[in-house]
């Protein structure tokens, strides 16, 4: 890819992918099994012995789940978005099976791993919307949605505007409720669930505006599309991924433009034409930084270490 990468590693960004890999503590598999066994009953609304996507939904929505019972919740949410392999339905049985193998078969959800990554989460998390001295995007941690399309934006305005994150973007109401500004448009969103903050991201600080924002972000996407199109809940809707660039003229209300960058993997392209390729990337570049305007940039498939592939990142300078 030429020298571009060498330009691209020079460019100050923030990563958001900073997601451990999961595994269950001692303890983790027991407690699972406890909380599934206690409220099974409960959460088969429609009591035919099956925990359908509807029903997890529903529970994933609902303030009065909470704890340990939000951490399973959350677990099952996740396992249902699993692709690779065809799962067996919810019941209380094949749910036990699961969570009881050792070791996990590949491509396999590890429900007590993800029961006790989620109770972390929730444990963590102080319900303030933002701490002291947020909103700071060095905390931010992704969580296990693929969204790093929503969240680089948002990095890059509160890196370089954290007084409208915080005074403008996203306010509380006083009842409960927040709203929060996206571009021309004001969403109102309930606090998360625990829940949606063991789904969505989180911050080392305990706060949870970015959790508001991905809130807020997923209805706004969701309701974008055709009815027959939607999610059945606003998350889903950012999980399934899409373009920071839009993503971030969708949040400012501004319009973006792109600078292409596939022109490098063009082996027999002519040096003149490379070179000029690089000169409207490198003046593009200056120009936002000196103009102080709002930069993201996308990975496909890279080696260069640090750098995560298929990932967005927030812009955050370039000299």
């Amino acid at each position: 890819m030429r020298s571009i990468l060498t330009t691209l590693v020079l460019l100050a960004v923030t990563s958001l992918d900073a997601r451990d890999v999961e595994k269950s503590a001692a303890g983790d598999r027991e407690r699972f099994l406890a909380v599934l066994d206690k409220h099974f009953a409960a959460w088969d609304a429609d009591h035919d012995d099956v925990l359908s996507t509807n029903e997890i939904n529903q529970l994933v929505e609902s303030a009065e789940v909470r704890g340990e019972e939000a951490a399973a919740i959350a677990a099952l949410k996740r396992a249902s978005r699993f692709t690779k392999v065809a799962l067996p339905t919810f019941t209380l049985e094949h749910l036990q099976r699961l969570a009881k193998a050792q070791p996990i078969e590949k491509d396999m959800p590890d429900l007590p791993a993800m029961f006790g990554g989620s109770l972390k989460r929730i444990a963590h998390t102080k319900r303030e919307l933002f701490s002291a001295d947020g909103p700071r995007i060095e905390t931010i941690r992704q969580g296990r949605m693929g969204n790093c399309f929503s969240l680089a934006p948002l990095a890059a305005l509160a890196y370089k505007r954290p007084d409208y994150v915080r005074e403008q973007m996203i306010r509380p109401l006083g009842d409960g409720h927040y709203l929060v500004k996206l571009g021309q448009q004001e969403v109102k969103v309930t606090a998360p669930t625990d829940a949606e903050i063991a789904l969505s991201s989180e911050n080392e600080d305990g706060s949870i505006w970015v959790n508001v924002y991905e809130k807020a972000a997923g209805i706004a996407r969701n309701a974008q599309k055709p009815a027959d199109k939607r999610e059945a809940i606003g998350l889903d809707a950012l999980n399934r991924g899409g373009s920071a660039g839009t993503q971030l003229a969708f949040i400012t209300g501004r319009e973006m433009f792109r600078v292409s960058c596939s022109f490098a993997k063009k082996k027999d392209l002519p040096q003149a034409e490379y070179d000029g390729h690089m000169a409207e990337l490198r003046a593009a570049l200056t120009s936002a930084t000196k103009e102080n305007r709002l930069m993201t940039c996308g990975t496909l498939k890279t080696t260069i270490p640090g750098l995560t592939p298929n990932h967005a990142y927030a812009i955050l300078s370039y000299d």
